[in-house]
């Protein structure tokens, strides 16, 4: 942690955290079923004035990857059926003309002086939801909807952008979205965050880094990462402060 710190050490690019503090409760780690009681198992420390964070049940601050449950099942279950939808859209797709984008019908709304507030209700947006793929998918979505396995899995939205992945990109977007996403510091000393390019922590500045990143920067690349980790790998949840 320490070449991350703002401590006027280093170029701002690697200034992350100015305090942290290892911390479970409802933003810990989730540990496997039966091992609630594992001594090998990290508690929370207090905050700076001595009071305790809350603990929750099935939650803890840290421990070897292998108590740590990353949702094995959930995501088995979230990739099977993104795999049914993903194949389900080819079979509609299939069956009616080639359907655009619908970013082609939003720019073409701008280009005519409309707004983005007002993109829903143009003939745009109409044309779009007129293309025999979309209106047939239109009815098909509501029977994919999984609210069971998260909020998201409605597959209401733009169909044609399904088709624009691979079949194995697709499963493992929705796979990796079923857990919270979390930045990390690998064992290679490289800090992801979301949304930012990665830091490794001996180098002064991303610019001027020689270093190969040991992590692709999506989110399931970091999460992957986490998965594949051996057993005995001690995984430590902190929150820190910037």
């Amino acid at each position: 942690m320490s070449p991350f710190a703002r401590d006027g050490v280093g170029a701002v690019e690697r200034d992350v955290w100015d305090n942290f503090r290892i911390c479970g409760g409802v933003v810990g780690l989730p540990v496997l079923a039966g091992y609630e009681d594992d001594p090998g198992l990290i508690a929370g420390r207090p905050h700076w004035d001595g009071t305790l964070e809350p603990g929750l049940p099935g939650m803890c601050a840290g421990g070897p990857r292998g108590l740590i449950d990353f949702g094995d099942a959930l995501r088995v279950e979230a990739a099977e059926h993104a795999g049914r939808v993903w194949d389900r859209w080819r079979e509609v797709a299939s069956c009616h003309p080639a359907a655009e984008d619908e970013s082609v019908f939003y720019y073409r709304h701008l280009a005519v002086a409309g707004t983005g507030t007002l993109y829903e209700t143009s003939q745009e947006a109409a044309d779009y939801r007129a293309q025999p793929a979309v209106r047939a998918w239109t009815e098909i979505a509501p029977t994919l909807a999984r609210p069971d396995i998260a909020d998201h899995f409605s597959f209401g939205w733009d169909p044609v952008g399904i088709g624009q992945r691979s079949r194995e990109e697709y499963i493992a977007t929705y796979e990796f979205s079923v857990l919270p996403s979390r930045n990390a510091l690998t064992l290679g000393g490289w800090w992801y965050e979301l949304n930012e390019a990665p830091l490794h922590g001996a180098c002064h500045s991303g610019a001027g880094c020689g270093h190969d990143p040991d992590v692709g920067q999506r989110h399931q690349s970091v999460q992957s990462y986490l998965l594949a980790l051996p057993a005995d790998t001690l995984l430590v949840n902190v929150r820190c402060h910037v």
